[in-house]
C-alpha cells in the first residue's frame, strides 16, 4: 500500500512529520514523528546509495503496530491517565514561547486496525520533491486491503479526523493526515524529515 497522509508541511499518502511523540495511553511516552502525509510512492522518486538505511521486514518484534483513526485533538498534552489518547509534541512547529507544541490526540482503536507483519520498511531520500528523507512501508495482501478500507474512510473527513495515529507499545510514533485512499500495499510517509528521524521511524515502524 503507498499512498500518504500529512500534518502541516507534508503532503502525500501516508506521511509523517517528524517530532518527538509522547503516548498518554498505558502511561507510555516515546519519541517519534508528528504529522506528516500518508502517500502512494512515485514510480522513481525514492532515492539509491546514499539516500538511506537497509529495509527491514517480517513479523514484527516485540508489540504489534496500531493504525488508529485520530478523533479530535485538544492543545496541551493529555492529562495524566487518560485512555486512548497519545500526545503529539511538534517539535518542528514550536509555539508562542518558542517550546515545542503539544496536542492531546484522541483515538477510535474500535476503527482502527493492527498490523503484525510488514514486507519491508525502508527509509530514503526524496530525491524527486526535495522534502527531505521519506519512509516506504510495503505491506500483505490482507494488511493491504484493511489499510485500503480505512485510508478511503479517513481521507473523506475534515482534520483532525484525517489523521491516523501510529501506535507501538502504547507510544505515538507519529500521526499522518490521509489525502486519499492507499491501496495495492506501498505506503510512503513524508514530512520533512532528516535521515536520523526517518531511519529511526523505520526502525520502529518495522520492528528491526
Amino acid at each position: 500500500m503507498r499512498g500518504g497522509w500529512a500534518r502541516g508541511a507534508a503532503v502525500a499518502g501516508l506521511l509523517l512529520a517528524a517530532s518527538a511523540v509522547a503516548g498518554c495511553d498505558d502511561g507510555g511516552d516515546g519519541d517519534g514523528g508528528d504529522g506528516g502525509v500518508f502517500g502512494l510512492p512515485t514510480s522513481g522518486a525514492s532515492a539509491s546509495g546514499d539516500g538511506g538505511g537497509a529495509a527491514v521486514g517480517g513479523v514484527v518484534s516485540g508489540p504489534p503496530l496500531l493504525l488508529l483513526p485520530v478523533t479530535r485533538e485538544d492543545p496541551g498534552p493529555c492529562p495524566s491517565g487518560a485512555t486512548d489518547a497519545y500526545t503529539d509534541t511538534q517539535t518542528e512547529q514550536p509555539s508562542a514561547t518558542g517550546q515545542a507544541a503539544q496536542w492531546c490526540l484522541h483515538v477510535d482503536p474500535d476503527a482502527g486496525m493492527t498490523v503484525r507483519r510488514t514486507k519491508s520498511v525502508k527509509a530514503s531520500l526524496d530525491q524527486q520533491y526535495s522534502q527531505g528523507f521519506i519512509v516506504d512501508i510495503d505491506l500483505d495482501s490482507a494488511d493491504a486491503a484493511r489499510f485500503g478500507e480505512l485510508t478511503g474512510k479517513v481521507a473523506q473527513r475534515q482534520s483532525p479526523q484525517n489523521r491516523i495515529a501510529m501506535v507501538r507499545g502504547g507510544k505515538l510514533l507519529s500521526a499522518p493526515s490521509v489525502l486519499s485512499a492507499i491501496t495495492g500495499g506501498d505506503v510512503r510517509i513524508s514530512g520533512s524529515f532528516d535521515r536520523d528521524k526517518a531511519e529511526q521511524l523505520a526502525r520502529d515502524l518495522g520492528g528491526g
